[in-house]
């Protein structure tokens, strides 16, 4: 078989901000989660949400333990059928309102992170901080994230999907995941938390449209993306030319929900088309949400037959 060689890609540089705040009360401060009895909840959630994105980060080739012969092998470059991978290079940032933080987490990934410690009268506000600074933050990163503390990103791809999503659409759209909780009992069936939000409302800040784009990823499968009737996830993904882009606007302090709504999807909405991908594809993104707080609701609320739901 000839040798070839194959000219190694530009590393993926990638700009991460999280804004992250607990102080656990009795009577609960809502932001955060701060009920009497969620710090291990709370802790298991940062810290899965933070070990994925570091496991995010990768190269173009690895090391092979050869014990045999007492010696490291290094591997061929990682390829995604015929599609070469880049390296990925990360850059995280965690912002905390004064001492509510959970140090017991945050000290763990420590030397993977920088540590934003702000002092804010109102820690609703972390979140547009955070986001305040991923959009500012120069030189601007291949790709800029915003997430919440509570997400779990357990695709290996979920990068590769945006970067990919973003130059596809020529940076007018932004790919939104479709989050998910395990429904206890479920027998793996899942919550997707994030369904059609009423039609008055949603109209108020876009036209929701099914199938309105269509893609064809590495694996040679068309994928087909939804103009989503509820365009929040928790998270945005920007590539460099919509960070700057943005970086010349006022940014949104309130306008959707809440602050932390705001943050996540406010930033986006108005000047993007917030997609998602269709509810028949929906693994082809989406991500956990770590911390449940919808699940019950399959217990409680009526289910809708097909022929009810698409009428």
């Amino acid at each position: 078989m000839a040798e070839t060689t194959t000219s190694p890609l530009a590393p993926l540089r990638v700009r991460v901000a999280l804004p992250h705040h607990f102080r656990e009360t009795p009577e609960g401060t809502g932001y955060g989660s701060g009920r009497s009895g969620a710090r291990f909840s709370r802790c298991l959630a940062l810290a899965r949400c933070l070990h994925a994105l570091v496991q995010l980060e990768r190269s173009c080739t690895d090391q092979v333990l050869h014990i045999g012969d007492r010696c490291l092998d290094t591997t061929e470059p990682l390829r995604q059928g015929d599609h070469p991978l880049p390296a990925i290079q990360l850059e995280i940032h965690l912002f905390t309102s004064g001492e509510n933080q959970l140090d017991e987490v945050v000290d763990l990934f420590r030397d993977r992170l920088e540590l934003h410690r702000l002092d804010l009268e109102d820690p609703r506000q972390l979140p547009l901080a955070a986001r305040d600074f991923l959009i500012a933050a120069t030189p601007s990163a291949d790709l800029s994230l915003y997430l919440e503390d509570d997400l779990v990103l357990s695709d290996p791809l979920f990068l590769d999907k945006q970067a990919w999503f973003l130059r596809g659409c020529g940076g007018k759209a932004v790919l939104m995941p479709h989050r998910h909780e395990l429904i206890p009992g479920g027998h793996g069936q899942r919550l997707l938390v994030d369904g059609p939000l009423r039609e008055g409302f949603i109209r108020r800040f876009t036209q929701p449209q099914l199938d309105a784009g269509r893609g064809r990823f590495w694996d040679g499968q068309e994928i087909h993306f939804d103009r989503t009737a509820n365009p929040h996830s928790g998270l945005f993904c920007l590539n460099a030319a919509q960070t700057e882009r943005l970086r010349q606007l006022k940014l949104p302090r309130e306008g959707f929900v809440g602050p932390l709504e705001t943050a996540a999807t406010f930033t986006v909405l108005p000047h993007f088309a917030v997609m998602k991908p269709s509810f028949a594809q929906r693994n082809f993104l989406w991500v956990e949400h770590g911390h449940p707080s919808f699940s019950h609701y399959s217990k409680k609320l009526p289910r809708r037959t097909s022929e009810e739901s698409s009428g």
